[in-house]
C-alpha cells in the first residue's frame, strides 16, 4: 500500500510526504500520507488504519458498535481523541485542522450505502480502482444507531466517573452500586456497551471499575 501510494503521489500531487508505523498516531498509524494535489491545490493529510481480509469479505453493520474489534468505532474514536489532544507532536503532519481518518479495507460494508467521492475529491488520490473514487461516511439521520451508540457511550462514561467519586469515598456498598446500575441499565440500551445483561452486578469491583475508567479516560464525548 505504501508503495501504490509513493506512486500515486508521484503522478498526482506536487508535494507529499509518506510515513508508516507513525508514533503518536494510535490505530491510524498504519500509513500517513500527507499531499498537496496539482488541481486543486490544496494540502490533506490522511492518517490511515488498513484492513486487508483474507477473500474480502463483508463487515458486518454490528461490528460498528461494538466496544473492540477490527471494525469498532470505538476504538477508532478513542485513537482520534488521543491523536487530537497529543497534535503538538504530530507537528511534522500539518496542521491539525480537518485530516481525514480513514479504514482503508478490501471488506464490502453491509447494507447500501449512499457512497461519496468523486474525482475532484481531494481523498480520490486515494482510490486504487480506476474511475471509482468512492469511499463510506456515516449520517446522523440513515445511521441511527451509530450515533446513538455513541450518544450511550457518553451517558456510560458520566456513570463511571460517578461510580468511581463514591469508590474514593470509601463507604460504598453493593446496594448502592446495584442502584446505580440499575439505573445506567434503564438509560443504556446498548448490549455492547453493558456486556451480557446483569453480568456487571455478580462481577463489579474496584479492579473492574478501574479498568472502565482508563479504557474511557482518553475519550473527549464532548465531541
Amino acid at each position: 500500500m505504501g508503495a501504490f501510494l509513493f506512486a500515486r503521489a508521484l503522478h498526482k500531487t506536487e508535494e507529499f510526504y509518506l510515513a508508516s508505523n507513525v508514533d503518536g498516531a494510535g490505530a491510524f498509524d498504519d500509513l500517513v500520507f500527507r499531499y498537496r494535489l496539482k488541481e486543486p491545490d490544496v494540502w490533506k493529510t490522511c492518517f490511515m488504519q488498513l484492513k486487508h481480509k483474507n477473500k474480502g469479505g463483508k463487515i458486518c453493520l454490528s461490528s460498528l458498535t461494538q466496544m473492540s474489534g477490527d471494525f469498532s468505532l470505538f476504538k477508532y474514536f478513542e485513537s482520534y481523541c488521543e491523536i487530537k489532544s497529543e497534535a503538538s507532536k504530530l507537528k511534522h503532519c500539518g496542521q491539525f485542522d480537518e485530516p481525514e481518518f480513514v479504514i482503508y479495507t478490501n471488506a464490502r460494508m453491509e447494507g447500501n450505502y449512499v457512497l461519496q467521492g468523486k474525482d475532484s475529491d481531494p481523498v480520490s488520490v486515494l482510490s486504487s480502482v480506476k474511475d471509482n473514487w468512492n469511499y463510506i461516511t456515516f449520517d446522523e439521520t440513515r445511521d441511527k444507531d451509530i450515533f446513538v451508540f455513541f450518544e450511550e457511550l457518553a451517558q456510560y462514561h458520566d456513570f463511571v466517573r460517578e461510580l468511581e467519586g463514591v469508590l474514593k469515598r470509601g463507604t460504598i456498598v453493593d446496594k448502592e452500586i446495584n442502584e446505580m446500575l440499575d439505573s445506567v441499565q434503564r438509560s443504556v440500551t446498548t448490549t455492547a456497551i453493558l456486556g451480557k445483561p446483569n453480568s456487571q452486578k455478580s462481577a463489579l469491583n474496584k479492579d473492574d471499575i478501574a479498568k472502565l475508567i482508563k479504557k474511557m479516560e482518553k475519550c473527549d464525548f464532548a465531541l
